[in-house]
């Protein structure tokens, strides 16, 4: 399709635009420009004459605009004012401020001058260059008028230059700049001389006009030209203002607009009449500022007229240009695409040739390889202009049809734009890749572990109809590059992918060289000879050249170095030199450091070191980069550097002037660039050279970098912001002392906008506060404002994702920041499903934390306040898994086999096949990351020491080795097949050894080779960990080689045939025999000889490791530890003397045994106990039991202090064991079952929970979510089913399987218990009730009626109860009898008022005679039963006694507690007795002291409602049924609200008297909270793992969720509160400020038996290990360590993964 057909298929031009930028082949003049979000205003007016008006302007103008254009279009406005703070001599550099105006034109987006004219003036000073004729012909002319003084004056002051294309004299600047009033002086005479001469010899005809008007003084009028003249009308009308005054007769301005007629009059002022005719002329009435009758005669309105008509100008300009702007700018994806097209476009390299990269290049694209293209070479090699290069060429090559094939093109230019990290330029390479695959950008993972593979998967599967491909240039700049792990090793044959590196980053390149084997092409610097010539070629294309003494110079240089950028710097240098230059001036360094160096000392000798340094040190010191006005703002808090510059200049406001960083980047422009961030222009070092040199030179001083970063900090926190006055010490004016200063900068919030629609976010704060907070040392201020700020984590987060705010924690060393971020990480999956629960998941996590940490004290008070508004759950406990302790994660692997640890250079990884799978998997598991799947035969698994290579040893004789990173084959090995009888390990060496043939094997695994077979027969071999000696054995002599040269340097004997083998680094071994002896055998490889030593014998030793460090050695014995010192071998304290609590199974010996990192603490498992050792004491520190199943393996890391556990049910923790020393639990959990019933005791911030495998109940603090004690002593037999609580909380009743009903046949339907009665305020059993019917607390909880049974019969009439009744506030009990033949129908209730006490129930009894009794004759009756009378009777009242109306048919079905002494009655109208309908029903609000009929209710909620299932409100005003069906009195609990049934809630609960339900989503995976009244949800929160039961406590507020995996959480309701902190919140005790305890070594022991004492049932004998396993999970191993970690990745997924 040719380019017109294409144009057609679309529809604007913006899609044809998006087309290109993403399949490339379009000509790069078509490339439109694209303004960034910046405004430039470059106000072109005098110094004196507008000086009240730049103070108005400075004032209340500019900081009104930028807040305006920032806040609500993120637009940066800057103003250059090059003349306020300058002096008048400063206007010597006027080509510096047209250069300067053309910047602003070029890069502003609206409004680009302010020019403000007047009719006097400032003098012009004579011209920096003049022709050499023009120059002679003048001097000529006045010493021919006898002139002579002034010949000689000007002919000092001027020096021929003869390095340009033609000859000029040069005004030499720095002639006395020393002494500014000589120099301005001087500037005026020349001025004179030459205004005088010039027109005397226009005059005489000696020159022509032209040329006159190059000497006459001209005031503003170039800058005029430029700026508005010389712009076409249509941008003239967009981009300039103008503004005009003379003055009038009193004295007073008044502004002159495009229709005065003043316009037209002469003036004796220097701008030409014609000039101001032409401006006004030529600018549309909206340019003009202010017209002439809307000023008045007062000053002050004068001003405020002026600043209120330039205010809506601008911003009407500036708000009409963002309305017309390019769509394409709006879209962040394409925005970024565009950048990188711009960047290739303004990219010049007219003399690179490298015919052999491009050669190589053209050959990679023609072959069929799968592998990546490298181009490494050294800094400032030229690997940017080689990419340059290519892709212009592919592009060209597209855009004129040469390829056979449909091609395009995707590059990226990293450190060019602002996408620096990994996550960020893969997400961006992902969705261009997507688009052009066709594909659903929202399939795209945002996560950096996910996205790995994403990308993988995308160059992999060839998806693209053509050729693909990818220049991906300076990959090593990306801030986190993870080694190149992202990069793919394999790709589709119709993809190319070139990736250039600097050779500089040395293990980024060998981590590149694995990936791209042989595609590699090192580039390499240029010759002499091609330097000189495109010095020369480059030199002459700027109009410029050198003499041939300077030419000498380069020479020379160019013999010591011929990098690219040395080449271009010297260039850069070049242009600057006059023929009259002295060489000494004419420096070239040896180096580019050496000429960096230079550069820097000529702008500090020109511009001041002091301001050089602060300004470079800024620039140097920031995050991705500063704009010009965020650098002027910055610079205008620095003291010290504002001291300085008012030495030279006076300013009326506390500012920089703009003059001196312009003129400083003019100076620096061919090495500082300007690229776009977050929308605006920024600056920063184009060569990293320049980078390092100037973090050497002007951040070496440590406390001057913190003051720097401080000031950026200080600007982005806004703390002068807005009218802050800051104050400083005045040191001219008089009097001196501390003054005070408003510096007019922008407030600093963190997002702007009142509504969520408007909102847009403060992103250059969050790219730069935290990481200068941190470089600053101001940790203090980086946690209250920053990392535990709850304020900027949502706002970072709404921002971009949750991710760029992990960033900001990155390498965090500080305690609190690192719980903090493992906190997030931890509600990662949560939080990008609902940012609302943010606030209840950072303090469900952190509350332990609360009493040692300060900032996490005032996170979870501002999570409180958070919840008000977003999610009304305050965890009155930890609810969630808590970061910071000894546990980090947990997950199980079940389905998983084959299961192996393995080092790895960031920690731990974990392998394993999974069910049904021929593959096997791989994850880091120290940080939760997923490895690709490697296909891998069975056999057994040995990894290399820092786990880059797998090593299988397959049933073929073969050894295969895979690498770990990406699942490829390495290569494989053969050795003769036998049964393996040792292998032994190092980074870069195997060694094996066979059962029967001789060895060993020593195999060089990342060469792949075998070095050499020996004819041993070995059993035991070993490598030092430097791999510089290996020994192996052959019977009782051990031999010791020299690596890599396998000379025997010594050998040795063992008193019997050694088992096991550790090698020392002091060429020492220590040897198990077989005889159980453990030996040093110390080799002299001088003398040949060997010294051996008994350390020990134990019959019972099983294995024996050495330090990291190789100062200790543990051998581990069955039942001991013994720990020796290496080097004197002398045996070190180690106490053996475990408590009671690890004894448990006195079979279990130690299975594992390791050190940590750094060798402080010994680790080792024995049963399901990790016990952790201090080396240096050799006392026990912490005890911690992971579950009832045995652990089997142990793995200490050698990269990070963690270590890995798996036990024989498959369950793997990861431990952290530099939190040992802190008393912080991973989680809450109670029980190793799930929770089956969890209630609150009310005012006791206690819950009561039963396990469901035979748990005792047991209290559980809500405030610490920890256990408490158990109901239960050595005398309760049988284990709990149902758990009753009295109202005011201090009552529990436990009900257990009555005992003596355990053999016999029941009744259906009759249910008897062990009841056990609990004074919770005791802890005391008082009672303990036998078959044990119904147990019922009264309504003021004094009273307790149990129904106990005295007969259980097969017929429900021979069943015989009686009543026992307890008098809860003495110790008054009595029995009473029960009627006979009668059976509860339902569970009684007990109503009360006063001192009076009634049992109330329905029941059913016989009424007929005896012997005419059948088995349905029998009635229902409402059983009233006075209590502490004697003389109380039982009642019968039948329906109709009570409602006269009803019929014989209709019968009681339930009774509810109303009122005092009242009850809820509700009966069925049974027109026809047929049971398999549903009847309607009714109720009656019965007073049963008084027995009369209150309230009738002839419709009561719905004929199928389940009366057992329904509750009542607090208030007894709102029913809920267990469908969600809510009845309320309003009407009459007669019309069924069913806006909540559609929820279909589990364990729904009614809360604040009815007015919300609680309960568990369908799945039972979050706690939800709903209006009753519309069914609006108000709450959502995640549970942890899967939700069993839920209840709410008396108070309506508590609510309590028993869980899947054994935890419980409590949380309590905020709504309806005016002030929730002071009403509830702060009254919960884990809210109180209580100081944390130093927890001491045995205190954290103590702890630690006490929680494991506490988890294990009191009434139970201890069974097997088996006998308690957990439930299956119902994950695989890849779901489970996936969804547990991100520090832990997960969510609270099921107990098996928490």
């Amino acid at each position: 399709m040719d380019e017109e057909s294409l144009k057609e298929t679309f529809d604007t031009e913006e899609e044809q635009l998006k087309h290109y930028l993403l399949h490339g082949g379009f000509n790069l003049n078509d490339l439109p420009q694209i303004h960034s979000n910046v405004v430039k205003l470059y106000i072109c007016a005098s110094r004196k004459e507008f000086e009240r008006e730049r103070e108005v302007l400075m004032k209340n103008v500019y900081p009104d605009l930028r807040r305006h254009f920032r806040d609500n279009h993120g637009v940066d406005f800057h103003v250059v004012d090059l003349r306020w703070g300058s002096r008048k001599e400063d206007d010597v550099f006027q080509p510096m401020f047209l250069r300067e105006l053309q910047r602003c034109q070029k890069s502003s987006m609206g409004p680009n001058i302010l020019c403000m004219l007047c009719e006097d003036e400032d003098v012009w000073y004579p011209p920096i260059e003049v022709e050499k004729d023009e120059y002679e012909t003048l001097l000529e002319f006045l010493a021919s008028c006898g002139f002579e003084d002034e010949v000689l004056f000007v002919d000092r002051c001027y020096k021929e230059d003869k390095n340009g294309p033609t000859p000029y004299y040069h005004l030499q600047v720095d002639f006395q700049q020393g002494y500014s009033e000589k120099w301005s002086s001087t500037l005026a005479i020349l001025q004179r001389i030459f205004l005088k001469a010039s027109e005397a010899c226009l005059e005489k005809g000696m020159i022509d006009t032209e040329t006159y008007m190059e000497f006459k003084p001209i005031g503003l009028e170039n800058e005029v030209e430029t700026g508005i003249l010389a712009v076409d009308r249509q941008h003239r009308d967009k981009n300039c203002i103008l503004y005009v005054k003379r003055p009038l007769r009193d004295g007073k301005d008044s502004p002159v607009d495009d229709c005065s007629s003043s316009c037209t009059e002469s003036s004796n002022g220097f701008l030409p009449k014609s000039l101001r005719e032409t401006v006004h002329e030529n600018m549309r009435r909206s340019g003009i500022v202010i017209t002439a009758e809307e000023i008045s005669s007062d000053r002050k309105e004068l001003s405020k007229t002026f600043a209120s008509k330039l205010y809506c100008t601008v911003k009407g300009m500036v708000d009409e240009s963002i309305r017309n702007q390019n769509t394409v700018k709006n879209d962040l994806f394409f925005r970024e695409v565009y950048n990188h097209w711009s960047f290739l476009k303004s990219s010049q390299c007219p003399w690179l040739e490298r015919d052999d990269l491009m050669s190589a290049t053209k050959d990679y694209f023609l072959s069929e390889t799968d592998r990546p293209f490298a181009i490494i070479g050294g800094n400032g090699v030229g690997k940017t202009s080689a990419m340059v290069k290519i892709i212009k060429d592919v592009n060209t090559a597209i855009f004129n049809k040469d390829l056979s094939m449909r091609t395009v093109i995707v590059f990226r230019f990293v450190g060019e734009t602002q996408i620096t990290t990994s996550r960020q330029f893969l997400y961006n390479l992902c969705r261009h890749l997507v688009d052009l695959m066709g594909k659903d950008p929202n399939e795209i993972p945002t996560d950096y572990k996910q996205l790995k593979y994403y990308f993988s998967e995308l160059l992999l599967s060839g998806e693209f109809g053509g050729l693909l491909i990818i220049l991906l240039d300076s990959v090593d700049l990306l801030q986190d590059n993870h080694n190149f792990e992202w990069l793919p090793i394999k790709i589709a044959v119709n993809v190319k992918l070139i990736v250039s590196c600097s050779s500089n980053r040395e293990r980024l390149c060998a981590c590149l060289l694995d990936k791209c084997k042989d595609s590699v092409f090192y580039l390499n610097p240029l010759n002499s000879t091609d330097c000189e010539r495109i010095f020369r070629a480059m030199l002459s294309s700027s109009w410029r050249s050198v003499t041939y003494e300077q030419m000498s110079i380069v020479k020379d240089a160019f013999q010591v170095c011929t990098l690219p950028l040395f080449l271009s710097m010297a260039i850069e240098e070049a242009k600057r030199w006059h023929s009259y230059d002295d060489t000494s001036f004419c420096v070239v360094g040896k180096s580019v450091k050496e000429n960096i160096q230079i550069i820097f000392e000529r702008i500090d000798k020109e511009h001041g070191t002091l301001f050089v340094s602060r300004f470079l040190g800024y620039l140097t010191a920031s995050n991705l980069g500063l704009s010009e006005s965020e650098l002027l703002d910055i610079m205008s808090i620095d003291e010290v550097l504002l001291d300085d510059v008012t030495e030279y200049c006076e300013t009326p406001i506390r500012r920089m002037p703009s003059y001196f960083p312009v003129r400083l980047l003019h100076d620096l422009e061919p090495f500082v660039k300007e690229r776009e961030v977050d929308g605006i222009l920024v600056l920063s070092w184009k060569h990293k050279q320049f980078y390092d040199a100037a973090v050497e030179r002007y951040l070496r001083d440590k406390e001057l970098e913190e003051v720097l970063h401080s000031n950026i900090a200080d600007y982005f926190l806004g703390t002068w912001g807005g009218s802050a006055r800051k104050p400083y010490q005045c040191k001219n004016d008089k009097p001196k002392g501390e003054k005070e200063a408003c510096r007019f900068l922008c407030e600093q919030p963190n997002h702007f906008g009142s509504t969520e629609a408007t909102t847009t976010y403060n992103i250059r704060k969050f790219q730069h506060l935290c990481y200068s907070l941190r470089e600053s040392n101001r940790i203090d201020d980086l946690k209250s404002h920053v990392l535990c700020n709850l304020e900027y984590m949502l706002q970072r987060i709404k921002s971009a994702t949750i991710q760029e705010l992990l960033r900001d924690y990155n390498d965090a060393s500080d305690r609190e920041i690192r719980i903090v971020e493992d906190a997030l990480k931890m509600a990662v999956p949560t939080i990008e499903k609902d940012l609302n629960c943010l606030g209840a998941e950072l303090s469900g996590r952190l509350i332990q934390h609360t009493k040692s940490h300060k900032y996490i004290r005032q996170l979870v008070y501002t999570c409180d306040l958070y919840a008000q508004r977003y999610c009304p759950l305050v965890p009155n406990c930890q609810c969630y898994n808590t970061p910071g302790g000894p546990l980090q994660y947990k997950f199980n692997a079940e389905g998983a086999s084959n299961i192996y640890f393995h080092q790895s250079p960031r920690g731990i990884f974990l392998t394993a096949k999974t069910a049904g799978s021929l593959s096997l998997r791989a994850w880091e598991i120290t940080k939760g990351d997923p490895r690709p799947e490697i296909v891998m035969p069975f056999g057994q698994i040995y990894s290399t020491t820092d786990g880059n290579f797998l090593n299988v040893f397959c049933n073929d004789g073969t050894v295969r080795i895979f690498r770990s990173d990406c699942g490829e084959l390495y290569d494989s090995i053969e050795y003769k097949y036998d049964d393996i009888a040792g292998v032994c390990v190092s980074k870069k060496y195997l060694a094996l050894v066979l059962q029967r043939e001789p060895g060993p094997y020593l195999i060089n695994v990342a060469d792949a080779s075998l070095i050499h077979r020996f004819s041993y027969h070995s059993r035991t071999i070993a490598f030092n960990s430097q791999e510089t000696y290996f020994v192996c054995e052959s019977g009782r002599t051990i031999y010791l080689f020299e690596l890599p040269q396998l000379v025997r340097k010594c050998t040795g004997e063992a008193s019997d045939v050694p088992k096991q083998i550790i090698l020392w680094e002091n060429k020492k071994c220590f040897v198990v025999t077989k005889s159980k002896q453990v030996e040093a055998i110390t080799f002299d490889i001088t003398n040949k000889h060997f010294r051996r030593n008994n350390l020990m014998t134990d019959i019972d030793i099983r294995d024996m490791k050495l330090s990291n460090n190789g100062s200790t050695l543990v051998i581990m014995a069955g039942k001991s530890l013994r720990l020796f010192a290496t080097s004197t071998e002398k045996q070190k304290p180690l106490n053996n003397n475990l408590p009671s609590c690890c004894l448990a199974y006195p079979s279990s010996n130690y299975a594992s045994v390791s050190y940590s990192v750094d060798d402080s603490l010994l680790i080792a498992i024995r049963g399901s106990f990790v016990l952790i050792w201090k080396t240096d004491t050799g006392k026990l520190a912490r005890i911690f039991q992971t579950g009832n199943a045995p652990l089997l393996k142990l793995l200490t890391s050698f990269a990070t202090n963690k270590a890995a556990t798996i036990s024989a049910d498959n369950d793997v923790q990861v431990w952290d064991l530099s939190n040992i020393d802190h008393a912080i639990a991973h989680s809450n959990e109670i029980f190793q079952s799930p929770v089956k019933i969890a209630k609150i005791l009310h005012d006791k911030h206690q819950v009561v929970c039963v396990g469901s495998n035979k748990d005792d109940a047991k209290i559980v603090n809500s405030s610490s979510g920890q256990i408490e004690y158990a109901l239960s002593n050595n005398k309760d037999i049988g284990h709990v089913r149902e758990i009753i609580v009295s109202k005011d909380g201090n009552y529990v009743i436990a009900r257990m399987n009555s005992q003596s009903l355990k053999d016999q046949t029941s009744s259906e339907k009759v249910v008897l218990y062990d009841d056990i009665v609990w004074d919770v305020r005791v802890r005391s059993k008082i009672r303990h009730v036998f078959d044990s019917r119904f147990a019922v607390f009264s309504e003021n909880c004094r009273t307790l009626v149990f129904v106990t049974s005295a007969n259980i019969s097969d017929h429900w009439k021979n069943n015989a109860y009686n009543l026992e009744i307890t008098a809860l506030d003495s110790d008054y009990n009595f029995l009473c009898d029960f009627p006979e033949k009668t059976e509860f129908l339902t569970t009684p209730c007990v109503v009360s008022e006063d001192e009076f006490s009634y049992l109330v129930g329905v029941v059913k009894t016989f009424t007929l005679d005896e012997e005419n009794e059948s088995e349905n004759e029998f009635e229902t009756r409402l059983l009233v039963r006075g209590l502490f009378s004697p003389s109380a009777t039982n009642r019968m009242i039948k329906i109709t006694d009570v409602i006269q109306t009803l019929g014989e048919n209709d019968t009681l079905i339930d009774v509810f507690p109303y009122q005092e002494c009242s009850c809820l009655v509700v009966y069925e109208r049974r027109e026809e007795l047929n049971t398999a309908i549903s009847y309607p029903k009714g109720a009656v609000v019965y007073n049963v002291e008084k027995e009369e009929c209150l309230t009738h209710f002839s419709s009561f909620l719905e004929p199928a409602t389940d009366m057992t299932k329904i509750q009542f409100s607090s208030h007894n005003k709102v029913i809920l049924d267990d469908k969600g069906i809510l009845f309320s009195t309003e009407s009459n609990f007669k019309v069924p609200n069913t806006r909540n049934k559609e929820r279909d809630l589990k364990c729904p609960c009614l809360a604040l008297k009815g007015q919300y339900i609680v309960g568990l989503s369908k799945d039972c995976t979050e706690l939800l909270v709903l209006r009753a009244c519309d069914g609006v949800q108000n709450a959502k929160i995640p549970v942890h793992g899967r939700g069993c039961c839920l209840s709410v406590g008396y108070d309506d507020r508590t609510i309590v969720v028993g869980c899947e995996d054994g935890k419980v959480m409590v949380w309590t309701l905020i709504l309806q509160l005016s002030d929730p902190m002071v009403e509830v919140i702060s009254k919960l005790p884990s809210r109180t400020p209580v100081p944390d305890k130093m927890n001491h070594s045995s205190e954290l022991l103590e702890n630690d038996i006490n929680y494991i004492t506490s988890r294990k049932s009191l009434n139970q004998t201890v069974s097997s290990q088996t006998d308690n396993r957990r439930p299956p999970s119902h994950q695989t191993v890849s779901t489970a360590v996936f969804l547990a970690q991100q520090t832990s990745l997960g969510r609270e997924t099921p107990c098996y993964v928490q």
